[in-house]
């Protein structure tokens, strides 16, 4: 199936949009103890500065501009190509730094003017590398700070693996080219190290931060994210952190030469209770559970130790079922007495 551009090659990615509450803000280039803060990435990264600018709220030490393209993919420069973008958006702005968060439709084939290649195949990962290089190379040419985020867990066990291939990537680059990268798996797995959908504010409160579909984040869940980035910011950026290692350790698996474009590009937009929603073509949700059905069980993905998901998806051992369900077949009836 081929795949219809979701927007074209040099359109101007959207500011103050769906992912984002706030309009482009004033300059304020005369304002020299203002930091200016450039959000690039997809819908997971626009929602990301909206929180952060939420987090950041009347402090005048820093200025957020969220500059986000919903579908927008470094696997898929054709359509949109963030590295030949970024000197327009920066230019005569005085940003001092750049905060990236993209991935979510990252697992689609790399295509050239005479080749394709499918995603994690070793001519996929070499030219993806090249892609992440030439978007970092674009942000330190305009002389700013970086701060690239890894993508939080996923509750699709495969989608998840598959974002932790991203990750993993994106992370080798980011040391390699010297800018700090900020870990987001650890911050949202549950105790047990398995996916939650839940989290606690920074009143210790728990909260849901997640939707059902195991990818979009609710308006506190993106408050969080923002909080993660400010505190990076405030704590230092010039020299990369030492990350834990992503857990759990995810091989290289070969994808078939052609993939199915419905898990293509993500679109984003807020409902009535500011919470940002993910829509895609097929829908995000039915388009993973299509895919990886079959390739949970046979393509070596790793699932967590002891998890529902490796239970269901390794083991192949469905969760017990609630007491009084109609699948709960623990029921006696009542002894009849006399």
């Amino acid at each position: 199936m081929a795949l219809t551009p979701a927007i074209a090659q040099d359109t101007t990615p959207s500011i103050g949009s769906a992912a984002t509450d706030q309009a482009a803000p004033a300059d304020v280039n005369d304002v020299p103890d203002t930091q200016r803060i450039l959000i690039i990435g997809d819908a997971m990264g626009g929602g990301m500065g909206a929180g952060l600018s939420r987090a950041i709220g009347d402090d005048p030490q820093y200025e957020v501009v969220n500059r986000f393209n919903e579908a927008s993919a470094l696997s898929r420069p054709d359509r949109y190509d963030w590295a030949s973008s970024i000197p327009k958006i920066m230019d005569g702005k005085n940003f001092s730094v750049a905060v990236v968060l993209i991935g979510l439709n990252d697992r689609q084939d790399i295509r050239t003017d005479t080749a394709s290649y499918g995603f994690n195949s070793p001519e996929w990962i070499a030219a993806y590398k090249a892609n992440v290089d030439a978007v970092i190379d674009a942000l330190l040419a305009q002389k700013v700070k970086v701060v690239w985020l890894g993508e939080p867990p996923m509750g699709d066990p495969a989608y998840d693996s598959d974002m932790q291939i991203v990750t993993a990537l994106q992370k080798e680059r980011a040391i390699a080219k010297g800018i700090k990268f900020v870990d987001l798996r650890a911050p949202f797995l549950g105790a047990d190290g398995a996916y939650t959908d839940r989290g606690t504010d920074d009143a210790g409160i728990d909260r849901k931060f997640r939707e059902s579909d195991g990818v979009t984040f609710f308006k506190m869940g993106n408050n969080r994210l923002g909080q993660i980035v400010l505190d990076a910011i405030k704590n230092g950026i010039d020299v990369p952190a030492t990350e834990p290692a992503l857990n759990p350790a995810v091989p290289v698996v070969e994808a078939p030469a052609v993939v199915d474009d419905a898990a293509g590009p993500v679109f984003v937009q807020e409902d009535q209770n500011g919470q940002v929603v993910l829509h895609s073509g097929g829908d995000i949700v039915a388009s993973v559970a299509t895919q990886t059905a079959a390739a949970a069980s046979s393509n070596g993905v790793v699932t967590p130790a002891s998890s529902t998901a490796e239970k269901m998806f390794t083991l192949g051992v469905s969760p017990t079922a609630p007491l009084g369900r109609f699948d709960d077949f623990t029921y006696t009836a009542p002894t009849k007495t006399e």
